[in-house]
């Protein structure tokens, strides 16, 4: 029988959070939001496993790709002020009293 778990640690404690995008879901033992995985009992186990002996190094590169998407938010951010036109840029500073 298949079952959906978490593809992070295999825990099935998983909940679908917006019905509307079938590929959001929430890890409840480690914190994983995204798709979850349907799997068969070994795989599993195999799931499992190697969460109880990589756990800290899973957890590390997960913050990494965090910090990197937020990086990458800021930097998009950082360039729509790069994309405003002349007569924009004027009325920014116009508003500032420059």
């Amino acid at each position: 029988m298949k079952k959906k778990i978490c593809p992070r640690c295999g825990s099935r404690k998983v909940k679908w959070i917006i019905p509307q995008v079938w590929s959001r879901w929430i890890c409840y033992n480690c914190d994983y939001t995204g798709p979850v995985i349907e799997v068969d009992d070994d795989l599993e186990r195999e799931i499992v496993n190697n969460w109880r002996e990589n756990k800290e190094e899973i957890m590390k590169e997960a913050e990494l790709n965090r910090l990197k998407m937020l990086n990458h938010e800021k930097d998009e951010e950082d360039n729509e002020e790069d994309d405003l036109t002349d007569e924009e840029i004027d009325k920014k500073l116009e508003d500032l009293g420059i």
